[in-house]
């Protein structure tokens, strides 16, 4: 195992840290990446949950609310490249033991944070209704959709500050916390759905408007305990109102080296996924329904992998903020083997178990039967996408986020798109055509991510 851990490059480099044994290795990975985990699961879980509730009002309904998926995602762009760059920043921080560094690149990052989700909000909330019939939306579906997208965009600047104090924490080892704030809110979130989907107890039935309230009162509580856990705190990562909060050049130049080519990765990613989603919304609504299913049900393996890469990220940037590049890789290694295994875990539970998950979203069997027999295909993109995303996040957490903004571009942006669109109509494959697309993209990406990883050009960026 030790010869695996150990590039053989390092040695012409000249790096010779003692790296401690495997189980000790695995111990940390698992200790800081098993709550990671268990929060990004229970955010899809809620995900998964509110698919199910808003289900129980047919297939329009499940359509509004997944039309609207790719629309509230490229609001998050800005805050996505924020978020890869206060990673980079707080876990090369904590390992040179600079607290004020650390949180000085948080406050700095609240401070754009606000600004442009101001400026988002107003955009989502003046065009929210063209925006959503680009996405795709149809008559059926678009009054849903567009009141949906709206009341979601309308606490946008507090989603902003949650998921950046969030990333800081996680950055910092801290995924504990994170875990008991989704926790929170997503039981608080779970809770409104049954309120206010139907009417129960009392309280009035808002329908698919009822998920989108629910949604807005999860995010309101997650910030405030976000914000709490923070705030003032003799942790690694504070807030205080006290401290300087003006915007300083030379933490701003950081944040850009490794946000711009961040943002910039999900521009193209966001741009991509928008276009595949208008692929598959003008197949109709049936067909909306179907991969919102399916997508759902796929989409909780990825979710755990997300886990493990936040843990992984984590330990890669303190190592080398601790000037060991060679721990660093060790523990990326082990991180991607432990996906590997957990991708090839859930492959084969999806597959066992594809019609009775597929038959807990909605009473129409036309829909679940399809569902099912779509899973058995779609569940092999497990696969791929489980190493490529750990190495991502990875490679992202080292800096070298432009060079996973160009893989991006050129699979998630042309690639996918382009055969996704062939394969749906002029060769008639439907919902199979536009998996086989993200099969493809997946495996690029895999391709492209672990070549730079295996490479070690990650381990001399400077930050």
């Amino acid at each position: 195992m030790t010869n695996i851990l150990r590039h053989k490059k390092l040695d012409e480099l000249g790096i010779k840290n003692e790296i401690p044994k495997t189980s000790k290795l695995i111990n940390d990975i698992l200790k800081i990446s098993l709550p990671a985990a268990a929060e990004t699961f229970l955010v899809g879980l809620v995900g998964l949950m509110d698919t199910i509730m808003v289900g129980s009002l047919g297939k329009e309904a499940i359509s509004s609310v997944s039309i609207t998926q790719q629309p509230v995602y490229i609001t998050l762009t800005f805050c996505f490249g924020l978020t890869a760059g206060i990673i980079a920043i707080v876990s090369r921080r904590f390992g040179q033991n600079d607290r004020e560094g650390a949180n000085k690149a948080l406050r700095q990052t609240l401070v754009l944070g606000i600004i442009i989700s101001s400026i988002i909000t107003i955009l989502s909330l003046v065009f929210g209704r063209a925006f959503i019939k680009l996405a795709g939306a149809k008559p059926d579906t678009i009054d849903n959709a567009t009141a949906y997208f709206k009341i979601v965009s309308s606490v946008l600047i507090l989603n902003y500050l949650r998921i950046l104090i969030l990333a800081g924490q996680r950055a910092a080892g801290y995924t504990k916390m994170t875990l008991i704030t989704n926790i929170i809110a997503n039981a608080t979130n779970i809770l409104f759905n049954y309120l206010l989907i139907n009417g129960n107890f009392g309280f009035p039935r808002l329908e698919v408007r009822g998920a989108a309230y629910a949604t807005i009162i999860g995010n309101i509580v997650a910030f405030l305990v976000a914000f709490a856990s923070v705030y003032r705190s003799k942790r690694f990562v504070s807030i205080h109102f006290k401290e300087n909060w003006r915007l300083d050049i030379e933490t701003i130049k950081s944040l850009y080296f490794v946000s711009l080519s961040a943002f910039i990765e999900q521009i193209f990613m966001r741009i991509g996924f928008f276009l595949i989603a208008v692929i598959i919304n003008n197949l109709g609504t049936d067909a909306v329904a179907i991969n919102t299913i399916t997508q759902n049900i796929v989409s909780l393996s990825f979710n755990i992998i997300d886990g493990f890469a936040i843990g992984a990220a984590a330990l890669v940037g303190k190592s080398l903020g601790e000037d060991k590049a060679d721990l660093s890789y060790a523990y990326g290694v082990l991180s991607q083997m432990i996906c590997i295994g957990i991708g090839i875990f859930m492959m084969v539970i999806i597959m066992i178990f594809r019609k009775p998950l597929s038959d807990i979203f909605t009473n129409d069997k036309m829909i679940v039967s399809k569902a099912a027999k779509l899973l058995l295909f779609a569940s092999i993109v497990v696969l791929p996408q489980s190493l490529q995303w750990v190495t991502t996040v990875m490679l992202r957490a080292a800096g070298d986020s432009k060079y996973t903004a160009r893989g991006s571009m050129y699979s998630v942006m042309i690639i996918r798109p382009l055969l996704s669109y062939i394969l749906c109509y002029p060769l008639s494959l439907g919902l199979y055509g536009a998996w086989a697309g993200m099969l493809i993209d997946q495996t690029f990406r895999l391709i492209h991510n672990e070549k730079r990883f295996l490479s070690l050009e990650w381990i001399k960026i400077r930050l």
